[in-house]
């Protein structure tokens, strides 16, 4: 008897919360769903930031009802990779939620555990972590 997996693959989009906001990217290809979330986009960084909890679980229940499965992560470490700033890390910029200059290194919060991986594998450290 053939077996059916009934489990709904929904587009994971982890919000972090860092200082005291929430944070996070994601490229909409349904121009309705933007617009509905243009009130808490920050063109400037390209990404979306929710300044309460309040606004968080509202956004957090229009991408339930888009057919996201939006996810908290209120510990950013296994997110967070160091490069040096010298390294060409251009394109880690387009996978991270946020990033900063630390002395001679650039400290990314990246979007997923792939992204992640993906900048190891470009020369990246996870933070704290000794290579």
């Amino acid at each position: 008897m053939p077996s059916f997996d009934i489990t709904e693959n929904r587009p994971r989009i982890n919000i972090f919360k860092l200082n005291k906001a929430y944070y996070f990217k994601h490229f909409f290809d349904d121009a309705e769903l933007f617009r509905e979330l243009e009130p808490y986009y920050e063109k400037q960084h390209y990404r979306f930031k929710m300044a309460t909890a309040g606004a968080r679980n509202k956004v957090m229940k229009l991408l339930d009802r888009k057919g996201f499965d939006p996810n908290i992560i209120e510990d950013a470490a296994p997110f967070t990779i160091e490069i040096g700033k010298y390294q060409n890390y251009g394109d880690l910029l387009k996978n991270s939620v946020d990033n900063y200059l630390l002395r001679d290194k650039v400290v990314l919060v990246m979007k997923g555990i792939v992204w992640v991986e993906q900048a190891v594998a470009k020369g990246a450290a996870v933070r704290g972590k000794n290579p």
